[in-house]
This record gives C-alpha cells, structure tokens and sequence, in this order.
C-alpha cells in the first residue's frame, strides 16, 4: 500500500491496516476471505495464514454456519450491501459474543465487487443494553403495578409545571382516561384546581425543601374531586428537572377518620356525662353525709351530754358518758372529713381559688410536704363544669406527687393568660418517664388529660428524672369573659 495525503496529513494505508483495533475483512460475493488485518485474527482467535482464501463460516460454531452462509447471501448481493448490522454469533472454539459490522463495497483487482466488513466485539456494550432493557422492564412492571397512582411532569424555568410526560396505569384508571389524554393533563388540572398562586406556592415549598407531601382533591376526565395524600419529589428525568407525585386515594381514610372522630366525640361526651353524674351524686352523698349524719351526731351528742350532766355522783358512769362524747366528736370530724373528700362545700359556695387553698392547706397537714401557691387575689367566674374538672385535675396532681414523686416541695401556680386559665403544678420529686407518661395504664395522668379536653382545654406533662415533674393545664376562659 502507498503513501496518501488528506490535506496536509501524511499517512500510510499499511499502518492503518496494521495498527487498527477493529477487526477488517475482505471477502468476495461468495464468502471466501480475500485478506484480514491482525485485529480480526486476534478477535476470532485464528491466524492469517488459516484464513485466507477459506470460505468465513469456518470462524463460526458448525452448528450455525448454515445459518451465518444464508445471512450472507441475503444481506450482500453483486448490488447491494447492508452498511450495518449486528448479530449474536457462536464462534468456532464455542464462544459467545455479539459481533458488529460494518460494510461496504470495494473494486478488486479484477474490476469485481468486494466486500470489506469492520468487525468490532460490542458484547459488553449489548450486555449493558440489554441490562439497561431489562432494568427498564422491571421499572415499567412495579411503576405499572403499584397500588399508588404516580405522575411525573417537568419542572420548566419560570416556575412552571409542563404536562405530564410520565404515568402509570393506576393514574389512569383514577383520572379515568386513556395515557394519550392523561399526557395531555398537567398538575394544575389535575391537583390544584386550576389555582396558580397555589402551584407558584408548591414550587417556592418544593424547591426549598425537595419533597412535599400535601392533600388535594383529584380531577380526571370522568371524576370530580376525590380525596387523595400526594407525596411530590424533586428528580432529574432525561437530564431535566421533574417532579413526581405519588398520589393516594384516601377517600376511604377519611371516611375511616370521620367516623372514629364521631365515635371519639360520642364517648368524650358520655365520659363527659358520667363525670357530671359522678359529680352531682358526689354533691348529693356528700350533703346528706353532712346534713343528714352530721346532724344526727349533733342530736346525739347533745343528748350525752344533757345525760352526763344530770349524773353527778357517779364518776364511773360520768367517764363513760364523756368518753362517748369523744367518740361522738371524732365521728362528726370524720364525717366533715368524707364529705369534703366527696365534694368539697368551699367549691359551690365560694369558688374554685378557696377550695384550692382549702386543700393545700388539708394536704400539707396530711402529708408533710411543703406547699408554696400564688393564686389571683380575686375569685375567677366559671362554670361549674370548669371549676370542678380543673379542681380534680388539681387534685389528682398533689396526690400523685405524695403517692409516687418522693417530693418535699410542691410549687402552685394559678393565673389568667390571654382569656385562658393557666394552672401549674411543679414539685422537685424524682421524676418520672416520657414512657410512664404515655402509658395507657396511667389511668390517673389519662383521666387529668380527658377532664381538660372535655372542656376544650388540655393538659401537659413535662418531666425528667431526678428533675421532678410539671403538670400544666390550660382551660379556656372565652367562654366565660361575659360573665366577668
């Protein structure tokens, strides 16, 4: 071969024959190998001096060459030539690849046509694709199996959303349309009810904080409005910024939620209920323990002692008569005692502020653990149903502190904030657990949060351990500002 020049280039065809990394091969109509360069020897693994004027099947596995020779014939003909092809071939020694060539004619010493091939080894390459296929086929199998409808659209500059250029089979069946109509639907359609200032909101949230779940109300060619919980993400599709959504129907959830919240409301009002029973029959047994009881011991010990006065000449019988009158006097304390536990008297006839102090007052002879209170120095105006559900909160309070807390010092706190009343409870006890808090065995820290919710307040327990404990309720006041 001799030298040519391309321009200014030099460059030799026995070096580009020689030094080429693809396998070259000429070959006549017929198949019979014309000359090959040390490339394609290596790649077929078989040396020049075996191949040339050999017919080419014989680099092939016998168990195809019938195959290959027809192959031949069909794609090369005295006037036409397919310029590119590639085949999945068995070589002569067994081995598998995948084979790429590229064709074209040439003219021959003899003025006839010849076949020059470029044979290049593409196995990996096909393997890859192949991979890339079937990776492709399994998404396309979960993204149109799901249970979830999912979108994707562009995010275009400008903060715009372009159509949807991506969607499964189950967003289809929810819009109720074909993919060709689903393709021509964009987000604002479908999610936001054709409100920009809503999608220019979604894309300023999306952009700051990459995925968003939101709920909207579905529109489709065939439905109108249903409920769903969209889970929308930032991602780069075909080098693009897109967004997913992911959307869920919910409609069943809701209607799920609606009626436990009917069922929630229904027993928070029976329990509301009980608790005012228990209330009034606790008023009713304290007042007859203290009217009915309480007076007959006072009819009885002035009986005593208009006995005891009348005996003067018999010490023994006049001890006994004032041992009796003891006894008398302790039964009518214990009956004060029981009634008070029952409904204190302070609570209906003079307020809430009074029988607080009255009971940390009890509490502290009771228990020996120092109180320290601050309440308003005027009586607040509530309701009865208030008053009570925030004195038994109290309550309930103190008395844990003394049974479980191992506290010297307890802090209360009562005062108006912004029309709500704010009561506060503090010792410097041991503590107790996020866990112990949450338990629903806890039935006496349960029963304080039910009291506030019940009245549209509600209760917080703050405590660490060795820390001691916070109990803060917060019941409103709205209510009650016009009685003020």
């Amino acid at each position: 071969m001799t030298p040519s020049s391309i321009g200014n280039i030099n460059f030799n065809l026995t070096d580009v024959w020689h030094e080429s990394v693809d396998g070259i091969r000429i070959t006549d109509l017929d198949g019979k190998i014309i000359a090959v360069n040390p490339a394609f020897c290596k790649l077929f693994d078989k040396p020049e001096t075996e191949l040339i004027y050999q017919p080419f099947h014989i680099l092939y596995h016998p168990n195809i060459q019938g195959e290959i020779i027809k192959e031949y014939n069909d794609d090369f003909s005295s006037d036409n030539v397919k310029p590119r092809l590639e085949r999945k071939v068995v070589l002569w020694n067994g081995r598998k690849v995948w084979l790429e060539f590229s064709n074209s004619f040439i003219k021959g010493f003899s003025n006839d046509n010849l076949v020059l091939s470029l044979v290049r080894d593409i196995s990996e390459r096909k393997e890859n694709e192949l991979q890339l296929v079937k990776s492709e086929k399994q998404f396309r199998s979960l993204f149109n199996n799901t249970s979830d409808a999912m979108f994707v659209c562009y995010l275009n500059y400008g903060k715009t959303l372009g159509s949807f250029v991506e969607a499964n089979e189950k967003a289809c069946q929810i819009l109720g349309c074909s993919m060709n109509e689903l393709l021509q639907l964009n987000p604002l359609q479908v999610f936001f009810e054709n409100r920009e200032d809503e999608i220019l909101k979604f894309i300023d949230r999306l952009n700051a904080n990459k995925s968003i779940i939101f709920n909207a109300l579905l529109t489709g060619k065939n439905i109108d409005r249903i409920p769903a919980e969209i889970n929308s993400r930032l991602f780069d599709y075909n080098e693009r910024p897109a967004i997913l959504f992911i959307s869920r129907d919910i409609a069943e959830r809701r209607d799920f939620e609606e009626k436990l919240k009917q069922r929630t409301n229904q027993l928070r009002n029976l329990a509301s209920k009980l608790q005012s029973i228990r209330e009034e029959e606790r008023k009713m047994i304290s007042r007859e323990i203290h009217d009915e009881l309480g007076q007959m011991l006072t009819v009885l010990k002035i009986q005593i002692s208009l006995l005891s006065n009348k005996i003067t000449d018999n010490d023994i019988i006049k001890s006994k008569f004032n041992s009796v009158e003891k006894l008398i006097d302790n039964s009518i304390e214990s009956v004060q005692k029981i009634a008070s536990k029952l409904r204190p008297g302070l609570l209906d006839e003079l307020g809430l502020i009074p029988a607080i102090e009255w009971q940390t007052q009890d509490f502290m002879e009771n228990t020996g653990i120092d109180c320290e209170y601050t309440l308003p120095k005027e009586e607040i105006n509530l309701d009865q149903e208030k008053s009570t559900a925030l004195f038994r909160i109290f309550q309930e309070s103190i008395f844990n502190t003394a049974r479980h807390a191992n506290a010297s010092k307890i802090f209360i706190n009562l005062r108006e904030v912004n029309n709500e009343l704010v009561l506060e409870i503090i010792d410097n006890g041991k503590g107790i657990t996020q866990n112990q808090i949450s338990d629903p065995k806890s039935l006496g820290l349960l029963g304080m949060k039910e009291r506030a919710l019940i009245i549209g307040g509600s209760v917080v327990i703050k405590s660490s351990m060795n820390n001691g404990t916070t109990v803060k309720a917060v019941i409103p006041l709205i209510n009650n500002i016009s009685n003020k």
